[in-house]
């Protein structure tokens, strides 16, 4: 079980964070904050962070800039990990915080919301997909905030900004604007008023047509539920500065498997170093013959390994293509691919090793293996493949 010290305990979302922790089986060891006063709880509540002599986990800081050093004194101090999910932060404090995450697992984001962090991705591909177009940023937050643009304003900014083409420029409203609009503008506004618990809307705005990509938050239970998958993420996690892509894409790491019988795989053994590689794709690709997964192994004496798969249906015209070019192929028409994808491949670690190991461990061993940033192909043994699939699905819960 996780355990949390939530700092800003007595706020709206310290109270929200309890009370989602406690729905969920995470253990709240203790709460901080500056106005515990006459405060309840159904966990310990200090005035100072250094006052708890408690130990948990992770520390959760819903709270204000000002607190960060001594949470980060404390955690190092203790060993702990830490959510931050408070904005404003200056540059001296984001210095601290990279110091911090060389000695312990620190997580920061501008918004805890997982549907915010989906939304980056989005973001960017609609700003790297449509780079004539004008990117204007609406936010919308009630009349108690203090700080604007909103960090999440930024954060998707930035994550614009990083794809685009051109570098890009950040304006905050146009009141004092009587030029027309660049094309390197990013504008971003700020509404405030009544309750509105945080809207984030980004325009692209081209010749005669408008896309919208849009995030409402109907409470802050979405903000508590996205701080306590933090913390579970980062209990035993190594040290190092971690965000909400870090969570998604661990999850993410194997999302969907299947299985294919109907490829065959062909290699060709000591083809000369040159154009030859290239001239048999060419030769294929003239009868329309597609190729699916390709390995080739370093150069050798001169001389490289090359192997492919084709549909089996196609394995008569191959046969006329090589003997065209007067090349001979082994070819294994009982074989199976099994395909293994997930979005979180290209930045999880171990994935391969894991795969691999439970396939070793049942004594199935792949004869060809292929990969891109997010796909594993392997072809193993026909007999194989039903088992192969299963043992990959019972690894990673799918």
């Amino acid at each position: 079980m996780t355990s949390i010290i939530i700092n800003g305990a007595c706020g709206k979302m310290g109270h929200m964070l309890a009370e989602t922790a406690a729905q969920q089986g995470i253990d709240v060891v203790a709460g901080v904050d500056r106005y515990v006063a006459g405060a309840k709880a159904y966990y310990p509540l200090y005035e100072n962070i250094n006052d708890c002599k408690l130990s948990a986990d992770v520390v959760v800081d819903f709270s204000r800039p000002d607190a960060l050093h001594d949470l980060l004194s404390y955690c190092v101090q203790r060993g702990m990990g830490i959510v931050l999910a408070t904005t404003g932060y200056g540059p001296d404090d984001l210095e601290a915080i990279v110091q911090a995450a060389k000695v312990i697992p620190v997580f920061k984001t501008a918004n805890m919301s997982v549907g915010v962090n989906v939304m980056l991705d989005l973001v960017r591909k609609a700003a790297a997909a449509l780079p004539e177009f004008d990117i204007e940023i609406v936010e919308k937050h009630h009349n108690l905030k203090v700080d604007a643009p909103s960090g999440t304003a930024l954060l998707l900014a930035d994550a614009m900004k990083e794809v685009c083409l051109t570098d890009k420029e950040y304006v905050f409203g146009r009141h004092t604007k009587s030029q027309r609009r660049s094309r390197e503008e990013i504008g971003i506004h700020a509404l405030r008023g009544g309750t509105v618990t945080g809207e984030h809307e980004v325009y692209f705005f081209g010749g005669d047509e408008t896309v919208t990509i849009a995030h409402q938050a109907a409470s802050r239970r979405i903000f508590a539920i996205g701080a306590l998958k933090a913390a579970r993420f980062l209990r035993g996690r190594k040290p190092g500065l971690y965000d909400m892509q870090d969570v998604l894409l661990e999850e993410s790491g194997v999302t969907s498997l299947y299985l294919d019988g109907t490829q065959a795989m062909l290699t060709l053994r000591g083809l000369p170093v040159g154009e030859l590689p290239a001239r048999v794709f060419e030769k294929l690709a003239d009868r329309r013959i597609n190729v699916d997964m390709i390995s080739q192994t370093s150069p050798a004496s001169g001389s490289v390994d090359l192997s492919l798969t084709v549909l089996k249906a196609d394995l008569a015209r191959v046969r006329a293509v090589l003997e065209e070019m007067h090349l001979s192929a082994e070819m294994d028409e009982g074989v199976s691919k099994v395909v293994i994808e997930g979005s979180g491949m290209e930045r999880q670690p171990g994935i391969a090793a894991g795969v691999l190991g439970a396939l070793a461990a049942c004594g199935i061993y792949p004869r060809l293996i292929s990969t891109s940033e997010t796909k594993i192909g392997l072809v193993v043994a026909a007999s194989e493949g039903e088992r192969a699939a299963a043992v990959v699905k019972e690894k990673y819960a799918l």
